[in-house]
């Protein structure tokens, strides 16, 4: 009788030990799922701040980057934009997709090109007539360090979005080598004109017309 006794005692153990194991294991799970939601939630807020705001935008230059980014559409009229993104000192960063449902203007530019230098006036004062109703112009230097822009930005009094492609990775995704180049992307991300070459006022408000709501 004593051996039986013995035998059951030690069933019983194994199987407070067994659900004692389980239940450690349900715990870890829930514990790995509850660190995965909060990182997800702490890289959302941390690397872009979403829904294309551009008042929160900083006034610093920024720094383009195809890090994260699926490639797909193409540089030519009637196709959807390529996307990019650009990010800031602070830590903020955005992509041209956080604009879809806004008109933008992607315009490629150098401090050493004379007609960049032409054309920069009538991008600032569109930019500043038709901010509110939102129009998003994004202006991506090409090949150029922080310290050769900022005087020409400053200069030009320019109130939008400076991005700096020093590895001209935007610039090759838009197979752009002649500068300007401006892309003119419709509201729903689609480039309506590819404009190459200076861009006068008056042209700039007809390629306007084909983006503004």
């Amino acid at each position: 009788m004593a051996k039986k006794s013995k035998k059951r005692t030690t069933r019983a153990q194994k199987t407070k030990k067994n659900t004692s194991r389980q239940i450690a294991f349900a715990l870890i799970l829930v514990g790995v799922a509850l660190f995965a939601v909060v990182a997800w939630l702490w890289l959302g807020a941390s690397h872009t701040t979403g829904g294309g705001d551009i008042t929160a935008i900083p006034d610093d230059l920024a720094m383009a980057t195809l890090s994260g980014i699926k490639r797909s559409g193409s540089p030519v009229k009637g196709q959807p934009a390529p996307n990019f993104g650009f990010r800031y000192p602070d830590g903020k960063s955005y992509t041209l997709a956080d604009f879809r449902g806004r008109p933008v203007i992607v315009n490629f530019w150098a401090t050493w090109c004379p007609p960049c230098r032409r054309e920069m006036p009538g991008l600032v004062k569109a930019y500043e007539a038709h901010k509110d109703e939102g129009l998003v112009i994004l202006e991506v230097d090409v090949g150029e360090t922080p310290d050769r822009v900022a005087p020409f930005v400053e200069e030009y009094g320019m109130t939008m979005p400076v991005i700096l492609d020093e590895r001209q990775e935007i610039t090759r995704l838009y197979r752009t080598d002649s500068f300007p180049t401006s892309f003119f992307i419709d509201k729903d991300g689609v480039i309506q004109v590819r404009w190459v070459g200076y861009l006068p006022e008056e042209q700039l408000a007809l390629n306007l017309q084909t983006i503004m709501p």
